[in-house]
């Protein structure tokens, strides 16, 4: 199977978990998260804001600001088909873009060097044992992962279906993850 058929099989099971589902899965995924020393130890974090029935990350970004972390996030110009990270000091400071999700509004914009960044966690829509992930096909992630300068820890987030042992899909332009976190495991890829 292919990326496109594997990331629309993936999206249409996603799709099919109720709220209820999701909320559960990720208040499992959140308690998991803050058992890592991996978290812990991070100052700066590097999160995507979840939309529709991704992984819940709104409880996360709040917790990890009230834990006094540094909490950056995705800012996506659709022109460039790039990708930065500004600084996030309250969630309030949030609106939707152009795609529904949430990025900082234009007076909170505060972007920072990338490479201060201890954790960035990924989302994406399946990833398999060698760290690679599909995505929603636009590539920021692996762009964005590309232009620093330093190899920085990423964790993708998902739900345990959204996790492969078997598949290998990925092409040269793509960046692997190093952890995967479900609310079942945590996987050291």
């Amino acid at each position: 199977m292919g990326k496109k058929e594997l990331r629309d099989e993936i999206l249409k099971r996603r799709n099919l978990l109720s709220y209820e589902e999701v909320q559960v899965c990720s208040n499992l995924i959140e308690e998991n998260l803050y058992s890592l020393e991996l978290f812990k130890n991070a100052n700066n974090i590097f999160i995507f804001v979840s939309y529709n029935k991704e992984v819940n990350t709104h409880n996360i970004i709040k917790n990890s600001l009230k834990l006094n972390k540094e909490v950056y996030v995705p800012v996506v110009d659709p022109k460039t088909k790039t990708m930065k990270a500004s600084r996030l000091r309250d969630f309030s400071n949030l609106k939707e873009n152009y795609m529904k999700i949430l990025e900082p509004s234009s007076e909170y914009l505060d972007f920072i060097d990338p490479d201060i960044i201890d954790l960035a966690i990924v989302p994406g829509l399946l990833f398999n044992k060698e760290g690679y992930r599909i995505g929603y096909g636009g590539g920021f992630y692996d762009k964005f992962f590309k232009s620093l300068k330093r190899d920085i820890k990423k964790l993708g987030i998902g739900y345990d279906f959204q996790f492969t042992t078997g598949n290998t899909w990925q092409e040269n332009f793509d960046i692997p993850v190093n952890y995967f976190l479900s609310e079942k495991k945590f996987y050291i890829l």
